[in-house]
């Protein structure tokens, strides 16, 4: 093929996959609206705002630390939720008293602004940062569920934090997609490569009858993490679906990261 040929066809490549972005994207975020009326099984978490690099203005939640000196954990939301629906699954995670901020994305939950992978990075580390002016000094611990994993192990790689958990995540984008739309895929989210990346323990987490994003998605992160000889645990959930029992999960993850910063905690599988 001929220089000009392929330079004309690399255009016309670029030109349709910029025209095809916003359509294909509005196939992958699958945001739910807020309800009408909130409506919390116990404590009301408090309602937050950040704002964003690229100057939009994002809602969140956060349940406070019962006292000083406890952690901060940032909860990622999957595809298809809300800050609301997030904060009420992942609110066990306060349970033993840590600081828990619920990020929320831009075009979720009323939010202004249209997703995507660059966009939902900004709005990680603009919840990130807020996060810290919450509870300056603490530990901050990422926990991203399904396409928050995604967000969570993007983000681990870029801030200074104490640890990673993932729930039901994804090697990339890619690889949920069908043959046929690979090629027109906007955004990526390679969290196969981000894994191998993180400096910070990594705890994998997911249910073997996940029916949305196959349990083989969360043993190839787990080899991948391995083989770059990064800090991580894999958790298996038999018999649990893509939202397993949160009261019954949250004191795990939390007995994880409690371990995380010892000396006996993983460093890889031998």
């Amino acid at each position: 093929m001929k220089p000009v040929v392929r330079a004309i066809l690399a255009v016309l490549a670029v030109t349709c996959l910029s025209a095809c972005a916003p359509v294909v994207r509005s196939y992958i975020y699958m945001p739910d609206p807020l309800p009408a009326t909130a409506q919390w099984l116990g404590e009301a978490p408090r309602e937050v705002s950040v704002t964003t690099a690229d100057g939009l203005s994002l809602k969140g939640y956060y349940y406070p630390p019962r006292e000083s000196g406890k952690r901060l954990i940032v909860f990622f939301h999957g595809n298809g939720g809300n800050r609301y629906t997030a904060a009420r699954y992942a609110a066990p995670l306060a349970e033993q008293g840590d600081g828990l901020l619920i990020a929320d994305y831009r075009g979720y939950g009323g939010n202004p602004g249209t997703p995507s992978e660059t966009g939902l990075r900004a709005d990680a580390a603009a919840f990130i940062a807020y996060g810290r002016t919450l509870q300056p000094g603490a530990p901050v611990y990422l926990f991203g569920h399904s396409l928050g994993g995604g967000v969570a192990l993007d983000a681990a790689t870029r801030e200074e934090i104490a640890g990673v958990v993932t729930l039901g995540t994804f090697t990339s984008l890619t690889a949920m997609a069908p043959a046929y739309a690979r090629a027109v895929m906007p955004d990526r989210f390679d969290n196969l490569k981000a894994v191998t990346q993180i400096k910070v323990p990594l705890l994998l987490i997911h249910g073997t009858a996940d029916d949305i994003i196959p349990f083989s998605e969360g043993e190839a992160l787990n080899t991948a993490a391995i083989a770059a000889k990064v800090r991580v645990r894999f958790i298996t959930l038999t018999g649990s679906d893509h939202h397993p029992d949160f009261a019954k999960l949250a004191p795990v993850a939390l007995g994880q990261m409690a371990q995380m910063p010892t000396k006996d905690w993983t460093t890889y599988a031998q």
